[in-house]
């Protein structure tokens, strides 16, 4: 079934190469195709299911989380120890939001942030479908690609496993088709991906989703990095 799905988002793929958007990404940024991709998980949480193929346009996303250097310049009042000026901003769903307003993004959807983290082939984690402890960030320092052993997703993007949970734009509800009744679906919680270095390795999965107040600091460290969209 997986070999099926791959194929049918390729044909799906194939009218949109040849049109598609080909700007060069703004400096920091990396392109996402349009088109379909293998979202969610049969094996995963609940939450996760069903699998399915969902579709995005094209879009940019950043390559590395938003680092306290980098929010400070939109809040001088952000506090963060000098040692740390590189590490990802931990930071409410609320002050994420304002700050990529204040750039001119947005940030990801569920599924743009998905679609970025593991290509159009459905894989478990950004690397590929094996765990290797040496991939995942566990020390929640945005490592700008300079670490030998954390390689980019699909698309180029760093540090999507491990370190910070990320925000996304979306609230926490159930896919469709997923029936399974979950008290805290609706618009109360916003939902995070990638997993922290407090997690397991089932929660770096590129198909693990967790929700938490959008006011509040979470006791999971969550950072964000923005999308923009291609006009």
């Amino acid at each position: 079934m997986k070999i099926f799905y791959t194929v049918l988002i390729v044909l799906m793929g194939t009218s949109i190469i040849f049109s598609q958007d080909l700007r060069k990404p703004p400096e920091g940024m990396v392109l996402v195709a349009e088109g379909g991709f293998i979202m969610g998980s049969k094996y995963g949480d609940h939450d996760e299911q069903p699998q399915q193929i969902a579709y995005t346009k094209a879009f940019f996303i950043d390559k590395y989380e938003i680092s306290n250097t980098e929010f400070a310049k939109f809040d001088p009042n952000f506090e963060f120890p000098a040692s740390k000026k590189d590490n990802a901003a931990i930071v409410t769903w609320s002050q994420a939001d304002a700050y990529a307003k204040w750039a001119g993004k947005r940030l990801p959807t569920e599924k743009e942030w998905e679609k970025a983290a593991r290509g159009i082939d459905g894989r478990v984690f950004p690397w590929g479908n094996t765990y290797d402890n040496t991939y995942v960030v566990w020390d929640q320092k945005s490592t700008r690609g300079t670490s030998i052993a954390k390689p980019a997703s699909p698309y180029g993007c760093y540090d999507m496993a491990g370190g910070v949970w990320e925000w996304t734009a979306d609230w926490y509800k159930p896919y469709p088709g997923n029936n399974t009744p979950m008290e805290q679906y609706g618009e109360k919680y916003k939902v995070m991906r990638g997993g922290s270095n407090f997690n397991n390795h089932s929660f770096v999965r590129t198909s693990q989703r967790y929700y938490v107040l959008p006011e509040k600091i979470s006791n999971y460290p969550v950072g964000f990095r923005c999308v923009l969209d291609i006009e």
